[in-house]
């Protein structure tokens, strides 16, 4: 009984519920075992959604920001995304925003801007398959991804990897490093309103599904939480 009680204190311990208002996960390097799990507080299948975050870092390499691939299906990207670099040579340097959607892949170049934070929303709607990506306020060319499917929940939400399809589960150079903030999901399209207050953190929006200001999380590896500076 008491080894019973031991573990699930420790499970317990590795878990937590919280406003992480002004809070920021912190990925201390690239590795495989650095990641966070995140608990949604929906878990029907979406066929609209809304997915919005910050992000702080200085990686030149390519990096995943927000996956739906826990914790077997490294056979197939539900929904992820991540970032890659275009041709940092340039004097105004590009990355790529991807965006898979149950193995389908959309992208946009947008320039990179190193050390400053970047507040990043998806959105994506079944009905017409138009997926639209919003970097600080600004709206990129629309795409359309996957119309009259919908993504699965039941795999779980993870920050700072994506699983690859090689067979092999995470993959180093898919890992994040660096600081993730304010990470809210909703099952509808936010309008364009709606995601520029999200832009200036109005602390009365918040996610449905993944709620910053109510998150149920598991820390992997270093990935530690600290105030925001």
């Amino acid at each position: 009984m008491e080894v019973r009680v031991l573990c699930f204190l420790l499970f317990v311990g590795s878990m937590a519920k919280e406003d992480m208002e002004r809070k920021v996960f912190i990925f201390p390097r690239q590795s495989i075992s650095d990641y966070v799990e995140l608990t949604p507080q929906l878990t029907e299948p979406l066929d609209k959604l809304t997915v919005c975050l910050r992000t702080y870092t200085d990686l030149s390499k390519s990096h995943a920001l927000f996956s739906l691939d826990l914790p077997e299906s490294w056979d197939r990207h539900m929904f992820d995304i991540f970032q890659a670099p275009i041709d940092y040579t340039r004097p105004t340097p590009f990355h790529a925003f991807f965006v898979y959607i149950n193995n389908s892949l959309a992208y946009s170049n947008a320039q990179a801007e190193v050390l400053h934070w970047r507040h990043s929303c998806v959105t994506w709607d079944s009905d017409t398959g138009v997926l639209q990506l919003w970097v600080n306020g600004k709206v990129y060319p629309q795409r359309v991804l996957q119309k009259g499917s919908s993504i699965d929940l039941q795999k779980g939400i993870s920050l700072g990897q994506m699983r690859r399809n090689y067979g092999t589960g995470w993959e180093p150079e898919s890992s994040f490093q660096g600081e993730i903030s304010d990470v809210h999901m909703w099952n509808e399209v936010l309008p364009p309103e709606t995601i520029r207050q999200v832009l200036i953190n109005n602390r009365y929006i918040n996610g449905n599904v993944i709620s910053w200001r109510s998150l149920n999380y598991t820390l992997n590896g270093d990935v530690i939480v600290q105030p925001k500076v």
